[in-house]
């Protein structure tokens, strides 16, 4: 099934239109026109880009995220925070994927450190809203979706985490690591990172991508 997804696409100017197509997913409160895409699209000039705006419901983001895989049929898909989370229950079998501090503790983040309420975005979105809102049912919509779920392995699976995360906070971190050690994907840790991806987080990527080439 074919649906309309606003995309974003980032290919650089003067690169072949024909490119693989790699997707990239943005984390809880950003959006399409965040920066961090450029950052990749500029790093890994070998892939196509796109992302689009993704929401604050886990189980939707899945639903968008599995159809721009069906249209798109990406080589790699990288995803962070909730991105990351929303990453690991994609549907991608013959995809790379990339995961960065997902967040599997993102109820007990919202409660306890993001706050409920309304909340401002960070960057302008494709879909014009300014502002959305956490709730507890969302949040227990979330530890739902995480019980009830299984998450499902690409062709090649990676997790990249902070050693020291500021905003899941280290036990979660921690916690997260072996889970998805278990589930199957290789760990690595990012010893100069924070939660939002940076540019050590990107070198490390670019190995694991250069390694699969």
């Amino acid at each position: 099934m074919t649906v309309n997804i606003p995309i974003i696409s980032t290919a650089l100017p003067g690169l072949c239109d024909n490119l693989p197509v790699a997707i990239y997913v943005h984390g809880l409160a950003s959006g399409a026109a965040g920066t961090t895409i450029n950052s990749l699209a500029r790093k890994f000039k070998q892939y196509r880009w796109i992302t689009t705006d993704f929401g604050e419901n886990i189980e939707t983001n899945v639903a968008m995220l599995n159809c721009l895989i069906c249209q798109e049929n990406p080589e790699l898909i990288v995803g962070t925070s909730m991105g990351g989370l929303t990453v690991l229950y994609a549907d991608a079998p013959n995809a790379i994927k990339v995961v960065c501090n997902p967040a599997l503790s993102i109820a007990d983040c919202v409660r306890h450190t993001i706050g409920l309420g309304k909340h401002n975005y960070f960057c302008e979105r494709i879909d014009g809203i300014q502002s959305f809102e956490l709730t507890n049912e969302m949040c227990c919509n979330y530890d739902n979706y995480i019980k009830t779920n299984t998450p499902l392995l690409g062709k090649e699976n990676y997790a990249i985490f902070s050693a020291h995360d500021e905003l899941l906070g280290d036990g979660a971190s921690n916690a997260a690591q072996q889970v998805v050690s278990t589930i199957g994907y290789n760990v690595y840790i990012d010893t100069k990172g924070v939660h939002r991806m940076t540019s050590s987080t990107i070198k490390i990527i670019s190995k694991l991508i250069n390694k699969n080439q």
